[in-house]
This record gives structure tokens, sequence and C-alpha cells, in this order.
């Protein structure tokens, strides 16, 4: 058996020409894949990235079954993308009409929103499996066009640009996005906050970060604020040079389109990974999906698996994105209240029905602090909630009960109780 090399070359933030190819031998069957490596972001703090979204091309190839295709379209401003493909001797393309009316499942990965998306469903077929991952992505990039500030032609950029005090008229889609926001602000008396972009500036979240001196946090403070901007008819006015951002929130409503839009599609079953946060929908409910949850320390050790029929799970935390400044521990997480970093304590893991609400109230709850979060949660019983506490080098998990039942520890050094 014999790969020839798929690769994309010359692409904004991939390797060149980078590839993998793996047989895999099982007993009398042989199936072979070829995919693109992990994509590999091109600048080297692992911050989000304007406009890319890529693909990446799997092949399952089963000796005594079929040849599986996935073929995303490539769109990557400026960029050639150059697929050189063959298949394993023996005849399999002859052999992929024999199973067209089984039911499929369909693996897909792209590249969205600055991070990795991991599409994974099932369908009544292939045709209409791979259908429905096209129909995912699609709703997926109407999202980022519509809510990315990575991107000055996005409307929620075009929002932020416009004359104060002039009315912003609104497309109906990017009205109910700020208006779910708008709620959540609401709920969480401020905690979650989609306008604070003159803060996230302040403190160059998205570059190297810095301390900003009294004088600009007041400025920053003074252009933040939900309380600063007003909905009229299908319009919305800015009363100060208020700036959005939805790094809280456009993501899991990016995996809500999504999912509606897979479904839609003809997929009975999805399960997405959109950076970490996971999304289920469809398919039997009585069986659970099981996913680990990391040590906040370290992103690589799984301290719990986690277990639930459907819905959404989002964690946040500073781990990955945290750094020092002037000597100091910077992390990107800041209280819309304050206008300074929220406390490191650790993580926060929320178990949602709606991806949507399971990225704001993550953002939210961790900005509470472990105490907050938990009250609250118990006041909201459409939330369940996870805190991963740090108390000196003892890591305790603390969750409610909904949650708690659902949990598993993975390491002897886990407080659970």
């Amino acid at each position: 058996m014999h790969f020839h090399v798929l690769w994309l070359d010359g692409v904004y933030g991939w390797e060149p020409g980078r590839r993998c190819a793996d047989a895999v031998g099982t007993g009398g069957r042989h199936r072979s894949e070829l995919a693109v490596a992990t994509p590999r972001p091109a600048n080297p703090t692992h911050e989000p990235q304007p406009d890319r979204v890529g693909s990446v091309l799997r092949l399952s190839l089963d000796s005594d079954n079929f040849l599986d295709m996935n073929f995303p379209t490539c769109r990557l401003p400026g960029s050639a993308c150059l697929l050189a493909l063959a298949w394993a001797t023996g005849g399999l393309l002859a052999q992929t009409g024999g199973a067209t009316g089984a039911a499929a499942s369909v693996e897909r990965v792209v590249v969205a929103m600055g991070t990795t998306l991991r599409i994974e469903l099932t369908a009544s077929g292939r045709a209409t499996g791979l259908a429905a991952t096209e129909a995912a992505v699609r709703a997926v990039e109407r999202v980022e066009q519509r809510l990315s500030t990575w991107r000055d032609d996005s409307e929620l950029s075009r929002l932020n640009h416009a004359p104060i005090d002039v009315p912003f008229a609104l497309s109906a889609e990017l009205r109910r996005d700020l208006e779910a926001a708008a709620a959540w602000w609401r709920a969480t008396d401020g905690a979650f906050d989609p306008t604070i972009g003159t803060l996230l500036f302040a403190y160059d979240v998205r570059g190297a970060g810095r301390w900003p001196d009294l004088a600009m946090l007041q400025a920053a403070r003074h252009d933040s604020g939900f309380t600063h901007v007003a909905f009229a008819a299908d319009t919305l006015v800015r009363r100060r040079a208020v700036q959005f951002d939805a790094g809280a929130f456009g993501k899991g409503l990016a995996l809500d389109a999504a999912a509606t839009a897979a479904l839609a599609a003809g997929a009975s079953a999805v399960t997405f990974d959109f950076g970490g946060q996971l999304l289920v929908r469809g398919g039997d409910t009585e069986v659970c999906a099981s996913f680990a949850i990391a040590d906040p320390r370290d992103r690589h050790r799984a301290v719990l698996r986690l277990e639930i029929p459907g819905g959404s799970v989002a964690t946040t935390g500073n781990s990955e994105r945290g750094r020092t400044v002037e000597g100091r521990r910077l992390g990107h997480i800041l209280d819309p209240r304050s206008g300074r970093p929220a406390e490191d304590f650790g993580s926060v893991t929320v178990w949602c029905a709606e991806a949507g609400a399971a990225d704001a109230c993550s953002t939210a709850l961790f900005v509470m602090g472990p105490d907050q979060a938990l009250r609250w949660a118990a006041a909201h019983a459409e939330v369940e909630v996870l805190v991963l506490h740090l108390v000196g080098e003892q890591l305790r998990a603390r969750a409610t009960p909904g949650l708690r039942r659902r949990l598993a520890a993975l390491v002897p050094d886990l407080e659970l109780p």
C-alpha cells in the first residue's frame, strides 16, 4: 500500500508542504488515512489571528468497503492551495458505490475565527454527511463575517466605527446577537460585557500586553459599558465611543449556528469542538458524550472526565494566554466592573443547553470568582458549573449538583468532594 501526498502550500499561518500519512492494519482489513497536520499559528504567541479560514482534507480508505473523501473548499486569501492526491492500490475507487445507502459518520477539521473547529456528525449517507459539514462551515463563516473585529469589513467593526449618537442600521442577525449579549450582561450584573473593546486595547490584550496608566484606564472605562448603547427599532446608537468585542460570545453563537445548519442539512447528530468549547446535539440522549477537563496549570493534563447527554461545555481560564508584563502576571480576562484583570484562581467550566450561553457564562463566572460563581449558578438552574480552584499547590474541584454527579477524577491529587 502506498500514498501520494496532500499538501497546502503558501498558506498564511500554515507550514507549507507539511503532511502526514498513516496506515493502520485492522486484522484482515486495511484502512489508510491521509490528513494535513494540525495548523500551526503563524505568530508565536498563539493569539487569535484575523482573516484565517482554512480546511483540512481527510481521506479514509478501507480495503473492503470504500474510499471516503472530505474535500472542504480552501478559502485562504492570497494563498495557493495545492492538492496532489492518489490512493492506495487495490481498486478501492471501484468500490465506492457499495455503501451509498448506509449510515455514515463524517469528520472534518477547519480553521476559523482564529482557532480550530472539529466537526463529527452522523447522517443517513456520506453525501448527506458531507453536505451537512459544508452547511456547518458556511454558518460559522457567516457569524465570523458578522462579528469578527479582526476584520474591518465585518458588521460589528462597521458598528464600532460608526459616528457617535447616529443610529446604525443593524441586520436582523446582528440585532439578535447583541440582544442576546445584552441579556447575558443583565443576568450577570455586568460580569459579562462585550462593550469593553477600549479596555482590551488599553491592556493590549491582542498584543504583547501592557499595564495602562491611570489616565488611559479611566478613559477606557469611560467608553465601556452596555449602559452607553441603546436599541431603537432596527438600529443601535452608541452614546459614547463604545467598542464591541465578540471574543466572549462569538464562538458560542457560531457553534449554535453550525449545529442548526448541519441538522437542517440532514445530519442526525453532531459533535463540535471549537477551540476547546464543545457542543453536542441530536442522536440518542441516553448515550452520554465524554470529555476531559484540563488542569488549569497544564492544558495537556486531564484531571476530570465529564459525561453529558447533550448541550455545550465551555471553559474559561488564563493558562494559555496569560503573560508576564513588567514583572507582573497579566491575564487576558478583564473584569468589566472594575476595569482590572480578573483574579487568576484556576478555571471555570460551564454546561448549558446553548453554546452562546455557555461561552458568555463561562467568562462571566470566571470574572465573578469561585464563591460568587457557585452562588450565581445555584440561582440559575439552566447553568451547571465546575470550578477548579488552586489553593496553594492543591487543586480543588467544586461543582453544582447537576454537574457533580457527571464528573469522575482522573488523577489522585485532585480534591473532589
